[in-house]
């Protein structure tokens, strides 16, 4: 090898080592664990949807009179709420990205609202007449209706909770662009499971 090429070897391997090497290339928003947690949710949500649909096919009657109780237009009140959450929570990052700290701290708080705006929504949902005395023994469909909205109004209450903190954190500049974006993808997680729960319960008839 020449004096040249060791010199151009070189130069090449602190291009690859520096900031304009990989580490500016494009990678997985929020992170590699956010994604490999986010693919488990998903995986988890579908499973737990199979097992709703089989046990439709045991007793489609049953399911169509549960299902005829509940009120489309709360689950479609709650996707809006959800969907525009998301949408502020896009916003948040970019405008974290333009160094707008507090706009994308404004962005995530109001993006909280949303969520905390959707659990009440569920609750009121939960508390309807027609709902009193439903319980998780109640049939497979309550059972299945019960479960799934719980489990995912608690994914929402753990990002209601979450998002005031790392909003105060991008406030004071103390948080980084990956914990931004990590937030933002847990909210969209949450967006599409209920895209998926929202139809399969409220819509989709026996």
């Amino acid at each position: 090898m020449t004096k040249a090429d060791w010199s151009g070897s070189r130069a090449c391997y602190r291009m690859i080592m520096s900031a304009d090497g990989p580490s500016a290339s494009p990678s997985l928003t929020g992170g590699t664990a956010v994604w490999v947690f986010m693919a488990v949710e998903l995986v988890t949500f579908a499973l737990f949807l199979g097992g709703f649909a089989w046990s439709w096919r045991s007793d489609a009657t049953a399911f169509a009179s549960g299902q005829a109780t509940l009120h489309p237009a709360s689950g479609l009140r709650g996707t809006v709420l959800l969907l525009v959450g998301s949408g502020l929570a896009y916003a948040a990052t970019g405008a974290y990205a333009e160094q707008a700290r507090r706009r994308a701290a404004a962005m995530l708080l109001a993006t909280a609202a949303c969520g905390g705006a959707f659990a009440v929504n569920k609750a009121l949902e939960y508390a309807d007449p027609s709902l009193v005395g439903v319980t998780l023994s109640s049939s497979p469909f309550w059972f299945n209706y019960l479960f799934l909205t719980g489990l995912h109004l608690l994914h929402v209450l753990l990002g209601v909770a979450a998002l005031p903190w790392v909003a105060w954190r991008v406030s004071v500049g103390a948080a980084d662009r990956l914990t931004v974006e990590a937030i933002a993808a847990y909210w969209h997680l949450v967006d599409v499971v209920w895209l998926l729960l929202f139809p399969m319960i409220y819509l989709v008839h026996p």
